[in-house]
């Protein structure tokens, strides 16, 4: 009977330790990271106070938050995706089709940010004579008082004149993928997939004139009757630093473009830029990101109208977005359950933190 007894009780012993070695097997479901709307300042400040784990944003907000102690870069966007394309300028093609002079103007607007380009990449380089000068206009750009932040948020950031369709196709297809957009607009839209896209999207060729133009004294080339440009941008945004830099130094003036700030400007996001500026006719031209108008050309676009179309005419810069988190944070899944900031849906950060969740196995909600 004793035997017996112990027979048993090794029995069940032994179904208790082979369940609990069987519990450990099972994976544990992650809860979704929380991504919450926020402005850029909202985002630095509830860092600050640890009512938020982390944010993904464009510079110069990164930068703030590093340099103020709040948190630490977790990833750049060039290690999500290496040399991903991020702010573009782009025109209103309604805008371009009541304009009899629509090219020429498109041309030196592409030439001016060639130049503006080649001006700050010059100047990073603290050795550099116009370093200084460049520290200053990304402070007042950026509504930075911190020259060591300013300094930060230029480090991550690539430059660009030239629109990169190749790019822009991988966005449409991982915008198609995530199901962002309307399956009905898409269909009305017309395009046959992402690469018939990207390239009705973009128009290389007023980035290959500016190339092959870019010696060319602006005041010698200005076109002959000036024009008024309504220019859209959005708040605080390193990313379009270039146009700022052309508009300060003069060089719109010298081309016969005066600028005149679209209403609504600056826009909080990309999204609010093309459906509350392009769409609503405020905007002749502008700069935002890639996919708000990849994602709003379809999406918010009424076809009989083609009421939300717009064009890309050059570069912007290349990466430049980081997600800055709390300094217990180490790796995207200690996010899970947590909340997170973000500028916006179909923003470029919006997307490039989807790609990253969803490569580490990781859902979001919102």
């Amino acid at each position: 009977m004793k035997n017996s007894l112990k027979i048993l009780l090794v029995v069940v012993l032994a179904i208790f330790v082979a369940g609990c070695i069987e519990s450990k097997k099972i994976p544990q479901v992650s809860e979704p990271i929380n991504l919450v709307k926020m402005s850029g300042q909202d985002m630095v400040q509830r860092l600050g106070t640890g009512e938020i784990a982390g944010f993904i944003m464009w510079e110069p907000y990164p930068a703030i938050a590093i340099t103020k102690g709040y948190g630490k870069p977790l990833l750049y966007s060039g290690q999500i995706w290496k040399g991903h394309p991020c702010c573009v300028v782009a025109y209103d093609y309604n805008w371009y089709k009541n304009t009899t002079n629509a090219d020429e103007i498109l041309k030196r607007m592409a030439l001016i940010q060639l130049k503006s380009v080649e001006y700050i990449n010059n100047a990073k380089p603290i050795s550099s004579p116009d370093h200084e000068d460049l520290i200053k206009y990304t402070m007042e750009f950026g509504s930075m008082t911190d020259p060591a932040a300013a300094n930060l948020s230029l480090s991550d950031v690539e430059f660009v004149y030239t629109p990169n369709i190749a790019g822009a196709q991988t966005f449409i297809s991982r915008i198609q993928d995530f199901g962002i957009f309307d399956s009905g607009k898409w269909n009305q839209s017309g395009y046959k997939n992402a690469s018939d896209y990207a390239n009705a999207l973009i128009n290389n060729s007023y980035s290959e004139w500016a190339s092959q133009n870019k010696n060319t004294n602006l005041t010698s080339i200005a076109l002959k009757t000036p024009v008024t440009i309504r220019y859209a941008y959005l708040v605080s945004d390193i990313h379009e630093l270039p146009f700022y830099v052309g508009w300060k130094k003069g060089w719109f003036k010298d081309a016969g473009i005066n600028i005149t700030l679209a209403e609504g400007t600056p826009f909080q996001n990309g999204a609010f830029e093309m459906q509350k500026g392009f769409k609503s006719g405020a905007v002749d031209i502008g700069s935002l990101g890639i996919p708000p108008v990849i994602i709003h050309r379809i999406n918010s676009n009424d076809f009989a109208l083609d009421d939300a179309r717009v064009e890309v005419v050059a570069g912007m810069n290349n990466e430049g977005s980081v997600i800055v988190v709390g300094k217990n944070i180490t790796s995207m899944k200690d996010l899970s359950g947590k909340t997170v900031g973000y500028p916006g849906p179909g923003t470029i950060q919006h997307v490039l933190f989807l790609m990253e969740a969803d490569k580490e196995g990781l859902k979001v909600s919102y």
